[in-house]
């Protein structure tokens, strides 16, 4: 008995060696969070009504606005930098459009081991790249391209600066608010 109980013994002290392995487990979820800095932005037209009869209304300063976008990003396809974030406008007053470009110059400049793969501007929307801004529609239309796990940074300064601009297309729709504002929605959707 004392005899298999010792062989035992030493059997169990024969498996420790002067190396050892432990298994180690990594737990990450996949998410995609998008957001807007100014949750709100108004276009106020109210102080550039003609002065003179015959004259027409026409948009003042106030049409340009700018904010900027942030977001965060963790693929779940094994890093394969194939995000997306696409916009879309629905409810814009009847009469008019708004415009967006992008500027990611910011997030172009942020190191890669800290931020990781930042998208880039598509080409139609880049403000950097001299054209004209793109009409918003209600159908999606692809802003940032070629994410990868990565974030922005949070709040205003961090992130792709946006440049709306508001336009008349048809005056013949437009119409007074009386003080009221007419509410649109422009939707920005992160995806892989």
């Amino acid at each position: 008995m004392v005899a298999a109980a010792t062989s035992f013994a030493f059997a169990m002290n024969a498996q420790d060696s002067g190396i050892e392995t432990q298994a180690i487990g990594v737990v990450i979820d996949a998410h995609a969070l998008v957001d807007v800095v100014s949750d709100e932005i108004v276009f106020d037209f109210s102080a550039d009504d003609p002065a003179e009869a015959g004259s027409p209304f026409v948009l003042g300063s106030n049409k340009n606005q700018s904010t900027h976008l942030n977001y965060s990003l963790m693929l779940s396809n094994g890093g394969l930098a194939d995000g997306t974030i696409s916009v879309r406008i629905n409810d814009m007053n009847e009469g008019m459009y708004m415009s967006l470009l992008a500027d990611g110059t910011g997030p172009a400049s942020l190191d890669p081991a800290a931020y990781g793969t930042l998208g880039n501007v598509t080409a139609n929307f880049d403000a950097t790249a001299g054209g004209p801004s793109v009409k918003l529609t209600s159908t999606d239309q692809v802003l940032i391209e070629n994410i990868g796990s990565s974030y922005t940074g949070n709040g205003a300064g961090n992130g792709y600066q946006l440049f709306y601009t508001a336009h008349i297309d048809n005056y013949a729709l437009l119409d007074a608010d009386n003080g009221a504002q007419d509410m649109g929605t422009i939707t920005y959707t992160i995806a892989e």
